[in-house]
């Protein structure tokens, strides 16, 4: 249990220095140290998370419950991970583990519906989705970062984007297989309303 409570990642990056690019590279680093095996898809998807929230995620609020307690009824018990973490580099929106309601730090319903109201929240859109991309995919060639199955990655998210500008992805399997996610995406200002609360006590 221990182990678990020293990976929280709280928002240590959010008062971070530096031009965008400079911010775009802390991240990718970043998620590349959290998570060694992340591939290209993976990036993708943390940055998208932090641009557009969970908006994408939510049909419904029955049908957002439900999910909620079908997952938390059949996720594996892993707690070394990371339960709270910012993601992309605006840092607007957090990732929230669903070992927080397994282990009664979070109830719930409180989870829930923090996960609903940030479903209100995006990031400002001073260029689009596929402009910055492309920077962000020009910085981990810059920087020669070596992803696995990098070049196949970017042509298949080049040509998923020239098809849908606004394409959400999964998680990668080696991803998956690897971290098991299982986290809802909040809104920083939503979790500072409702989530921060909970981990007062916790060292």
């Amino acid at each position: 249990m221990r182990k678990f409570y020293g990976c929280i990642l709280f928002f240590i990056s959010a008062l971070s220095c530096g031009t965008q690019s400079e911010k775009v590279e802390q991240a990718i680093l970043k998620q590349l140290d959290c998570y060694p095996v992340s591939t290209l898809q993976d990036i993708y998807k943390n940055f998208y998370q932090d641009k557009f929230g969970a908006e994408h995620a939510i049909p419904n609020e029955v049908a957002a419950r439900n999910y909620l307690m079908y997952e938390l009824e059949n996720m594996p018990q892993i707690f070394d991970i990371h339960p709270i973490e910012e993601i992309g580099w605006r840092h607007d929106f957090v990732r929230v583990h669903l070992a927080v309601v397994k282990t009664n730090i979070v109830p719930a319903e409180e989870l829930l519906q923090a996960f609903l109201e940030s479903a209100v929240f995006t990031a400002a859109a001073q260029i689009s989705w596929v402009e910055e991309w492309a920077e962000i995919v020009s910085i981990i060639e810059k920087k020669e970062l070596q992803i696995e199955n990098f070049a196949h990655d970017k042509d298949t998210i080049t040509q998923l984007l020239h098809e849908n500008p606004y394409v959400a992805l999964h998680h990668s399997d080696v991803y998956s297989n690897t971290y098991h996610p299982h986290y809802r995406i909040i809104a920083k200002e939503v979790y500072r309303k409702r989530l921060a609360k909970y981990f007062v006590n916790i060292q």
